[in-house]
């Protein structure tokens, strides 16, 4: 069985190899996969949420066990830690052991990056994040290797996380960057912008998002956790990476539901997206919503076994 690291994983995964797996990853699953709704188990006394994530897809199956330790960030340690365990399912081998937090923060960088491909006005030049953490600062730079975005407006509530922002973007052509005093502000001036918070309140007001724009919410994922105001979901065409995930689990998507301000039929999956090739209207305001859905980390998880059994990379064990 191959052991692979999180500098193996770096080694072997990049924005644009895993954009190109992800793409074809969600045209195919519907017919090549089975994708369970995660189990939770939350610890209220340490604010930490482990999630198992199981699913299948051709021919192997695999599961990622990943902790959300919310007491984490103000301490300066991971929000995110986890494992992947990838296995055959043709002879029930186990394949291989890698590091579930890289894999994580590139697999949601990237799917947030397949949305804005997408749904996004073309040619867009400015980006914004909220939430300048780890996997906030992998998104955009996932976004910088793929569009010509020429400034990113930043803001984060941890003064140490948004003012070291500038010098963990190591991918683009070195846009201007400019830290902001509140998520209004990074709004106001995004073309494209991407939350990625575990706030329980909305971060903006709705009322900041200028027409046009492409909203990416890939931080909350419980019930009680809210990064996006229901007058943005009001006023946005609304996506989603899977149905079964999004309209169950996270408050920017459950709330709006619960109040009747959005109706599950409005709701689309981002691989009708890419099937149907749809387009929008330059005045459109577009939201996609990513929960975490299995089928990122299988597809992530296979390309990085492949490339690494194919370049040597990892150790093998005899378990």
């Amino acid at each position: 069985m191959l052991i692979l690291s999180e500098n193996d994983l770096r080694s072997v995964l990049n924005y644009k190899n895993v954009l190109k797996a992800l793409e074809s990853g969600f045209v195919a699953y519907k017919r090549k996969g089975k994708f369970p709704i995660r189990t939770a188990i939350d610890s209220e006394e340490n604010k930490t949420t482990v999630l198992f994530m199981p699913s299948s897809f051709l021919d192997k199956s695999g599961v990622k066990i990943v902790s959300l330790c919310e007491n984490n960030p103000p301490n300066r340690l991971p929000y995110t830690r986890g494992i992947y365990v990838l296995a055959s399912l043709k002879d029930g081998a186990p394949l291989c052991i890698m590091n579930g937090t890289y894999l994580t923060h590139i697999r949601t960088a990237v799917t947030s990056l397949l949305a804005s491909k997408y749904l996004a006005k073309k040619d867009p030049k400015t980006l914004g994040i909220i939430g300048t953490g780890k996997v906030g600062t992998m998104a955009c730079e996932a976004h910088l290797s793929h569009f010509g975005i020429e400034k990113i407006y930043a803001f984060d509530k941890l003064d140490y996380s948004l003012n070291s922002f500038a010098q963990r973007v190591t991918v683009g052509n070195n846009p201007n960057i400019f830290l902001c005093k509140d998520g209004n502000e990074v709004v106001s001036k995004s073309d494209i912008f991407i939350t990625a918070t575990t706030s329980n309140i909305p971060i903006f007001n709705s009322r900041s998002v200028k027409e046009g724009t492409h909203i990416n919410g890939i931080g909350s994922y419980k019930k009680t956790m809210q990064e996006i105001p229901e007058g943005l979901v009001l006023r946005a065409k609304v996506f989603v990476d899977t149905l079964e995930g999004a309209t169950s689990e996270p408050g920017d998507i459950v709330i709006p539901l619960q109040n009747g301000l959005v109706n599950k039929e409005d709701i689309m999956e981002i691989s009708d997206v890419i099937l149907k090739r749809i387009s929008r209207e330059d005045t459109d305001i577009t939201f996609f919503k990513s929960v975490g859905f299995s089928l990122e980390d299988i597809i992530t998880a296979e390309l990085a076994y492949n490339e690494s059994k194919k370049n040597g990379i990892g150790i093998e064990v005899d378990i």
